[in-house]
């Protein structure tokens, strides 16, 4: 079974004069079986009332030994988020999120790694995560 982490942020950033998006860097680490379809993360943003706000993912290293990519889904928001923590009163909300999904070559184990930008609500978040396939 895979550990699912929804990668939320609850904010915008607001500066006098110009938008400045925030930005904060995330590590993480999951396993997957080899040439399978393995469901890595859901990145989401949303607003104070919690209704979800427009996300953009761009992947900026793509696996050695597979491929990686992101599909919309509906996903339930946690209690808490490792990227903004307690979610306060929309946890257990649904919103639509993007998942990231990766699948190794055929008969591939070993490590691989997958890197992404995800942008909305003023913030980027650039995600790696280190995948142990078996």
């Amino acid at each position: 079974m895979h550990k699912h982490v929804i990668i939320g942020f609850a904010a915008a950033l607001a500066v006098t004069g110009a938008a400045v998006a925030a930005e904060k860097t995330m590590n993480l680490s999951r396993k997957a079986k080899s040439g399978v379809d393995s469901l890595l993360a859901y990145s989401s943003r949303w607003d104070r009332d919690c209704k979800e706000s427009p996300l953009k993912i761009t992947f900026t290293r793509q696996p050695a030994n597979g491929t990686a990519w992101s599909v919309e889904a509906d996903e339930v928001i946690p209690v808490s988020t490792p990227a903004s923590g307690s979610t306060g009163k929309c946890a257990g909300k649904t919103i639509k999120s993007k998942k990231i999904v990766y699948r190794s070559a055929p008969g591939f184990r070993g490590s691989d790694t997958i890197s992404y930008d995800s942008e909305g609500a003023g913030t980027i978040i650039h995600t790696t995560i280190s995948v142990t396939v078996q």
